[in-house]
């Protein structure tokens, strides 16, 4: 186990573990990130880090996508995403933005919207956080080469500690999902999930 500490308060960010993303039913589950999901073992070790933090009364909070539907009138053309995104998938009030049934929030846990990237894009995420007094972000989610990385750096720039267990966020593309871990690791602490919890335990 390497040397080095959760710093401050911790806070478990939970990212696009959501029906039409990672349920095997779900809309774009033919886009891949479902399959990754479930056979990657993640969500079994999303479920631990789960419990260390409700355990320990840190805080718990899971950013899901909702699309913006004026946004998306106006979404970029160039790009395989976008398409996506025009497509009126998770939708506002719809199953598709719902917390898989692996995964479900307990009374008082936030489920938060976000469009189209970063975690903090288009809700109150940030001054949650400094409400809450949060130092150190523990993020785990699909997919790996999106949303978990696009948060990471915007996190980064907001001057967050980052810790991104190694086993706990996957994607369907399994090469840019493996590089984009390796761009995390140059601005957060990259771990097993095993030594993360290990780690919490002695928040």
């Amino acid at each position: 186990m390497s040397d080095w500490k959760i710093i401050g308060k911790p806070a478990l960010i939970l990212l696009h573990m959501q029906h039409a993303i990672c349920d095997p039913e779900g809309r774009i589950a033919h886009v891949g990130h479902a399959r990754a999901a479930h056979e990657s073992g993640i969500i079994p070790r999303q479920q631990a880090l789960l419990r260390a933090f409700r355990e320990k009364k840190l805080p718990v909070i899971y950013v899901n996508s909702v699309t913006d539907a004026e946004k998306a009138k106006t979404a970029p053309v160039l790009g395989k995403f976008w398409p996506t995104v025009t497509g009126g998938v998770n939708l506002p009030g719809t199953k598709d933005v719902a917390v898989i049934k692996e995964l479900p929030p307990q009374p008082g846990e936030p489920v938060i919207g976000n469009f189209p990237f970063s975690m903090f894009a288009g809700n109150h995420l940030e001054q949650m956080l400094k409400d809450l007094k949060v130092q150190t972000l523990v993020l785990a989610g699909v997919a790996t080469d999106m949303v978990v990385s696009a948060s990471c750096w915007q996190a980064s720039d907001l001057y967050y500690n980052l810790v991104v267990p190694s086993d706990a966020s996957s994607g369907a593309n399994q090469a840019t999902c493996d590089a984009a871990m390796k761009m995390i690791s140059l601005i957060a602490m990259v771990a097993p999930t095993e030594e993360v919890l290990k780690k919490i335990a002695e928040v």
